[in-house]
């Protein structure tokens, strides 16, 4: 009998609406540049998006941290590692705050995933209970990907895929990413210090569409029997 994978204890996989992402270095580096703290270059930039999600989701990763992200970074500590370590204390601090209704809200002491949904946003997402921030690596373009279920989705038929459901890059297929579309993806938790205040952030390389929703935003149909009228 095949032996079952070792489960990652800083990798969970999560899908929710997806927010005003930033895909590429160069866009990220462009968007700092009119910030507090712009960025010195394209290779330190980070893209980043957000996953606006429902209840199932947010308990799914909530529930992921505490029993076993936390209980690892714990482990780190007493093993001495040089990064990702967290004391008994500082875990209990910061799941105080991630538990808590509004994730410490304005006065939030420890950086971490979760953020309230943006005030504007949020009646286009009743849904949504919360906000989780994803940060990409430096320099590094997140790939953009998409679930495939039958060929239709194909911009051009491949005779080598037997069975659907696939996943394919976005390029090749009929779906595109906007705000609000559906989007997986598996999340790298890591723990760190910010000078002596310690945190946890959310990395994610890769973005899967997974379904279509309504678009969260700006932006009005183009009614095509207007245009065309005389």
């Amino acid at each position: 009998m095949a032996q079952a994978k070792e489960k990652n204890p800083k990798n969970v996989t999560i899908y929710g609406r997806l927010s005003w992402p930033v895909w590429t270095a160069q866009a990220a580096f462009d968007r700092s540049q009119g910030g507090k703290y712009p960025v010195a270059s394209v290779d330190k930039a980070k893209p980043e998006f957000n996953l606006l999600v429902e209840q199932p989701q947010l308990d799914k990763l909530r529930d992921f941290v505490t029993s076993t992200f936390f209980p690892f970074c714990i482990q780190q500590e007493a093993d001495g590692a040089k990064k990702g370590g967290l004391t008994a204390q500082e875990v209990a601090d910061i799941t105080k705050q991630i538990t808590s209704s509004d994730f410490g809200g304005a006065t939030a002491i420890y950086n971490s995933p979760f953020k309230v949904v943006h005030e504007k946003t949020a009646p286009s997402v009743p849904e949504a209970v919360a906000s989780i921030k994803l940060i990409g690596n430096e320099g590094v373009d997140i790939a953009l990907k998409a679930i495939v279920n039958d060929e239709s989705e194909l911009l051009v038929p491949d005779p080598e895929i037997l069975k659907f459901p696939v996943v394919k890059p976005i390029h090749e297929t009929v779906h595109q990413m906007y705000p609000g579309a559906y989007v997986a993806v598996t999340v790298n938790l890591y723990a760190y210090h910010n000078g002596k205040i310690p945190g946890f952030s959310a990395g994610a390389s890769t973005a899967v569409f997974k379904a279509d929703g309504d678009r969260i935003g700006g932006g009005v149909e183009v009614d095509l029997d207007e245009i065309f009228a005389d």
